[in-house]
């Protein structure tokens, strides 16, 4: 997928999701989120995984807060992922990896606007510039964040990838022969 299509992907995501916000009340809100993801590849062989910058964006619901401050955050993110590769041979190699990611968090706010936030994320890829990598990936996000009485949000969390991303038989077969674990998405 690239760029460009990503680009306007998240600008349609922006057109449903704004007039929706706009009409929600107090309570249940409906939103956008946008930011940037710094992400590495855990598991990388005959390389040094950097991080690379990329971005993060699409529509949320929030539902309520109960009495106790205590929320479910639901989230469709289109996100930029991947690594930066310093391969043994000196020369330099970028992976992006694109991911709607859905995560179900659960939120306790503290002391009114502050909060923490935990919960799984199911990773469904929508595609890469180099590299094969299963459809689908399973994580558990958490975070903590800020969210003022206005609604702007400052969120900060870690994606930690549980599923083995690489779908290459061969390369999964010489991990397992060596007793390497898999390739794994790790992103702030």
């Amino acid at each position: 997928m690239t760029p460009n299509v990503l680009f306007y992907s998240a600008c349609a995501l922006a057109l449903v999701a704004l007039p929706a916000a706009a009409q929600s009340g107090e309570g249940t809100k409906l939103g956008l989120k946008a930011g940037a993801s710094v992400a590495t590849l855990d598991g990388v062989i005959n390389a040094n995984s950097k991080f690379r910058t990329d971005f993060v964006a699409g529509p949320m619901l929030r539902l309520a807060p109960t009495k106790q401050h205590f929320t479910v955050q639901l989230e469709a993110l289109i996100s930029g992922q991947g690594a930066d590769l310093e391969l043994r041979n000196g020369a330099t190699e970028t992976r992006k990896i694109y991911y709607l990611n859905v995560p179900v968090l659960l939120r306790q706010y503290i002391g009114g606007a502050f909060y923490v936030n935990v919960g799984p994320q199911l990773g469904v890829l929508l595609g890469s510039g180099t590299g094969t990598y299963k459809s689908v990936e399973g994580g558990v996000v958490g975070g903590i964040g800020v969210e003022t009485a206005g609604g702007f949000v400052v969120d900060l969390r870690l994606n930690y990838g549980l599923s083995d991303i690489n779908d290459d038989a061969a390369e999964r077969a010489f991990r397992k022969q060596l007793g390497l674990g898999g390739l794994h998405n790790r992103v702030i």
